[in-house]
């Protein structure tokens, strides 16, 4: 019997030594597999060879028939279930009936690496990126389910320069990331972000960032199991914290606002809130030099800031003081996000 690889990285080099195999006779011989699904599978996997279906037409008979005429060899390289063995004894004999040389070691060796995972030649290049994940989410330690992060904070407190700067951190570390934000650039993020509803009450406005953040979820959801870290430039904390706060004197009430948001988002790996007095964010915010938007007005920052923290103590947010200087809040972020990967 023979020993099984030591380890996940073990059974892939010799499942990679196997198909080079079939690379390295490919001149001389052709592959008898059972459908284009095998042939999918063996080329998606690095394999370049010569292929015959030997389910098509008189099935091994035609297949031996034609690799005689033709002079060529054979690797048999049909499923290693019930109906491929005997398929393949098939193929056998009816290649020795005519002379015509084969290989059925191939067969074997991939069956003995594959099964545990699969019972057919379609499924190779699955087996082949199932055990490249293992691999990758042995060696770092971790599941390669991604994580999302959340970066919040009121107006001028280095919400987007922090995003950008833990991307490029995180990258650097191998690790794949997507920077999104809300609200978002697509459908009905993009008519929030474009004002071209004015006029609209506030619960209208809270109900379009609602709307756009239920896609917007899904999308980070998609992202995250697809292994990415994504970080998100204002959640759901931010409609809670600037509807609920009195803009021009009118508000949403706050306990409608945390049902209508709890059913449309899913609890972050992370929420990060970059905390800073207002009067320094204002500051920061007229140095820039841009438009002030209609969020951007001291007393209703002082509410919104409230909010915030209010938030923070409910949910559990990761706090962080947003007036020390860049490089210490990105220090600490990433201390923070190095907990949760």
């Amino acid at each position: 019997m023979r020993p099984q690889p030591a380890d996940d990285q073990e059974r892939l080099n010799l499942i990679f030594e196997t198909l080079e195999r079939i690379n390295e006779l490919s001149a001389t011989h052709t592959v008898l597999v059972e459908g284009v699904k095998d042939i999918a599978a063996l080329k998606n996997s690095g394999v370049e060879a010569q292929f015959f279906c030997v389910q098509s037409g008189g099935g091994p008979v035609r297949a031996a028939e034609a690799l005689w005429k033709s002079g060529r060899s054979a690797i048999i390289l049909t499923d290693w279930d019930r109906r491929g063995n005997t398929l393949a004894e098939d193929l056998k004999m009816n290649l020795v009936t005519l002379g015509v040389k084969f290989d059925r070691d191939i067969r074997a060796d991939l069956s003995f690496l594959c099964k545990p995972y699969a019972k057919d030649v379609e499924s190779l290049d699955s087996v082949i990126l199932h055990l490249q994940k293992r691999i990758l989410e042995s060696q770092r330690g971790c599941n390669m389910k991604g994580k999302v992060v959340v970066v919040e904070g009121i107006d001028g407190s280095g919400k987007s320069t922090l995003c950008s700067r833990l991307a490029e951190r995180l990258e650097g570390k191998g690790y794949r990331v997507k920077m999104t934000a809300e609200p978002t650039h697509d459908r009905i993020g993009a008519i929030i972000r474009s004002g071209s509803i004015p006029g609209i009450s506030q619960s209208t406005e809270a109900l379009l960032f609602i709307a756009d953040r239920n896609d917007h979820t899904e999308a980070m959801e998609r992202w995250a199991e697809d292994g990415a870290i994504v970080i998100c430039d204002r959640y759901f904390a931010s409609t809670i914290a600037y509807q609920s706060s009195g803009l021009d004197g009118t508000d949403v009430d706050r306990g409608w606002l945390l049902s209508m948001s709890e059913r449309f988002v899913d609890k972050p790996d992370l929420t990060i809130l970059l905390d800073i007095d207002p009067g320094i964010s204002m500051a920061r915010v007229s140095s820039r030099g841009e438009e002030i938007s209609k969020f951007e007005k001291l007393e209703f920052l002082r509410r919104v800031r409230e909010e915030y923290l209010r938030l923070a103590e409910e949910f559990g947010f990761e706090v962080i003081d947003a007036s020390e200087d860049p490089e210490s809040v990105v220090e600490e972020a990433m201390r923070r996000i190095g907990e949760v990967l």
